[in-house]
C-alpha cells in the first residue's frame, strides 16, 4: 500500500545544497568590518585635511609678517651699506637743491669756528642734463667761512679725473703745498697756499663714486681758528656730503 508524500516538506533535488546560515553571518561580519575600516580612514583623512588647512593659514600669517620685517630690514640696511641713506649722525639722503645746504650738521663747525647764523649761509644749486651741482658757504660771526661744492658726473671716472688732475696744477711749482688725501673718498688731494703771513687757504678735494666734493677755507692769523681743527671740520663736511647725496653716487 503506497502513501502520498505530505505537503510542506518538499524533497530536495538531487545534488542541491541546503541553506548555510553560518556563511551569511560571516559575510555580515566582513561587511561590517570593511565599513568600520572605511569610516576610520575617512575620519583620519578629514583630520589630516583640517590640520593641513590650519597649518597653511598659520604659515600665511607668519609669511606676511616675515615679508614685512624683511622689507624694513632691506630698506634700513641698504642705506647703511651705501653709506648715504643714514650716516652716523642720522643724516638722511636729500635732493641736490639749494635747500640741501640746510641739511648739514653744523655741530663741528660751531665747535671750531664759533657761532653760526643759518641766515648768512650762501646757497646755490644747478642742474644740467640731469647732473646736479651744489655750492654752500658757511660763515662764522667774523665771516670766516668754509666753502663747499658738490658736483655729480656721469661716471666715477669723470669725478676722479678732476681730483687726480690737482697734482698738475696745485704743486710746488705753482706755489702750493700738495699731498694726497686718503682719509675719505676713492681718490683725494689736499693743498694749501699762503699769500703772506696773515692768511692761509686750505683745500680738500675728493671723489666719492660719481660725486666730486671740494671744501676750502681761508684762515687768518688774527682769528683763533686753528689749522688742524679747520681741516677736520672740512673733512666732516666731505663725509656728510657723501651721506646726504648717496643716491647720486
Amino acid at each position: 500500500m503506497t502513501y502520498p508524500s505530505q505537503p510542506g516538506y518538499p524533497t530536495p533535488q538531487y545534488g542541491g545544497q541546503s541553506p548555510q546560515p553560518q556563511q551569511q553571518n560571516n559575510l555580515w561580519l566582513i561587511g561590517g568590518a570593511v565599513l568600520t575600516v572605511l569610516i576610520i580612514i575617512m575620519t583620519v583623512i578629514l583630520l589630516v585635511v583640517q590640520r593641513t588647512q590650519g597649518s597653511d593659514s598659520t604659515d600665511g600669517d607668519g609669511g606676511g609678517s616675515t615679508d614685512g620685517a624683511s622689507s624694513d630690514t632691506e630698506t634700513d640696511g641698504g642705506g647703511d651699506t651705501d653709506g648715504g641713506d643714514s650716516g652716523g649722525d642720522g643724516l638722511e639722503a636729500v635732493e641736490m637743491t639749494a635747500d640741501a645746504c640746510d641739511a648739514f650738521d653744523m655741530t663741528m663747525f660751531e665747535e671750531v669756528y664759533g657761532s653760526f647764523d643759518p641766515a648768512e649761509t650762501y646757497k646755490s644749486a644747478s642742474n644740467s642734463g640731469g647732473l646736479g651741482s651744489l655750492s654752500c658757504t658757511f660763515y662764522n660771526a667774523e665771516y670766516t667761512s668754509i666753502y663747499l661744492t658738490v658736483s655729480d658726473y656721469e661716471t666715477p671716472d669723470d669725478a676722479a679725473y678732476w681730483v687726480e688732475s690737482d697734482a698738475d696744477y696745485y704743486n710746488a711749482e705753482a706755489g702750493y703745498e700738495f699731498s694726497e688725501y686718503t682719509d675719505y673718498g676713492d681718490v683725494g688731494s689736499m693743498y694749501s697756499s699762503s699769500t703772506d703771513n696773515s692768511s692761509k687757504s686750505i683745500y680738500l678735494h675728493v671723489a666719492v663714486g660719481s660725486l666730486e666734493i671740494k671744501a676750502n677755507t681761508t684762515l687768518y692769523s688774527a682769528e683763533e681758528v686753528e689749522e688742524q681743527p679747520a681741516i677736520d671740520t672740512m673733512a666732516d663736511f666731505l663725509v656728510q656730503s657723501g651721506e646726504l647725496f648717496a643716491d647720486y653716487q
